[in-house]
């Protein structure tokens, strides 16, 4: 059984046999719990844990798996939903109002050929689809078959999209791509997300990107980049949004779709991530009161971990004398 502890102060534990963890529970992190079920939140907090992976940042991952508690923790239904989901894709990232899983065309092409083809739906008066495709290297699409065999859903070996899907209605509202994955200097660009324009200025969408963005740096990325139409106003004002700063203008970049690119390069560093962007963009999701918490729990973990490394030393070196 792996042991995983995080905090000299907990008292709580509980075991998950499907996910071989043994966790101790601090008991400031839980909500109320839910009634005929005291060890939900327990198991909630260990799925969003191991389901981060061993490559990720454990700070990331407390503080991830606290948000994955309060969102599948609200009440039974939730709870049901929540767990069926880790057991059938343990690797989708759950947000408070949207998740991200691997874009998949058996599982995404109609949803997404749907919400981006202009047509009218219960959420979404009909629109011109160039508003979601016009600054595309492709788009729109006569037919789901064309969507299908398009830069959307055909991948090459440094890439990578999620279908983001809201929390509640449980419908796709669109996709987001990574491009250029360079694991030899830690850097990836990540595009503005393809969806209706009606979810332009949405926490939906913006959440999305917080939730990639977090999980990369995590991973220990040191750069995420945009690249953007320098002419396409509201993919720049998202960039600015996600803190992204502008680093320069690459003029006459590409041809797309027989005319001339220029290029707006945004980037942002994990320097800059880990020195006040994360918790910006946390507390404009969450509040500023969860950011603040946030905060105050990771420094406290983080110096726990550090007094526990220390002791550890302090016993192996102990031991050694004793032996000698």
């Amino acid at each position: 059984m792996k042991k995983i502890m995080f905090c000299s102060n907990c008292f709580f534990k509980v075991s998950h046999p499907s996910l071989n963890l043994y966790i101790f529970w601090h008991s400031c992190c839980a909500g109320p719990a839910i009634s005929g079920r005291p060890e939900s939140r327990f198991e909630a907090y260990a799925r969003a844990f191991a389901g981060c992976g061993n490559y990720t940042q454990r700070s990331y991952r407390r503080s991830y798996a606290r948000v994955y508690e309060a969102v599948s923790c609200q009440n039974h239904d939730t709870d049901d939903k929540y767990s069926k989901l880790f057991q059938e894709r343990p690797q989708d990232i759950i947000g408070k109002s949207v998740r991200l899983e691997a874009l998949d065309v058996e599982r995404h092409l109609n949803a997404l050929y749907q919400a981006t083809s202009g047509e009218a739906d219960s959420e979404s008066h009909a629109y011109d689809p160039q508003e979601v495709w016009g600054f595309q290297e492709e788009g729109p699409f006569a037919t789901k078959e064309e969507m299908a065999k398009s830069f959307v859903f055909e991948r090459k070996v440094n890439e990578a999209a999620f279908a983001i899907i809201n929390n509640v209605t449980d419908r796709m509202v669109g996709c987001i791509i990574l491009k250029n994955d360079n694991p030899r200097n830690l850097s990836v660009q990540m595009e503005v997300p393809i969806t209706r324009p009606s979810m332009n200025e949405s926490p939906e969408k913006m959440e999305a990107c917080f939730l990639l963005q977090d999980r990369l740096f995590a991973l220990g990325y040191r750069r995420i980049q945009m690249s953007v139409d320098a002419q396409d106003s509201l993919s720049r004002k998202m960039a600015i949004r996600l803190a992204f700063t502008l680093e320069g203008t690459l003029y006459k970049d590409m041809i797309l779709k027989d005319a001339s690119r220029d290029s707006a390069i945004y980037g942002i560093l994990n320097s800059d991530w880990d020195r006040g962007a994360r918790t910006a963009l946390y507390g404009k999701l969450y509040g500023k009161g969860a950011a603040k918490t946030d905060l105050n729990r990771r420094k406290k973990e983080e110096e726990t971990d550090e007094q526990n490394r220390v002791l550890a030393e302090q016993k192996a070196g102990e031991s050694k004398d004793k032996k000698a």
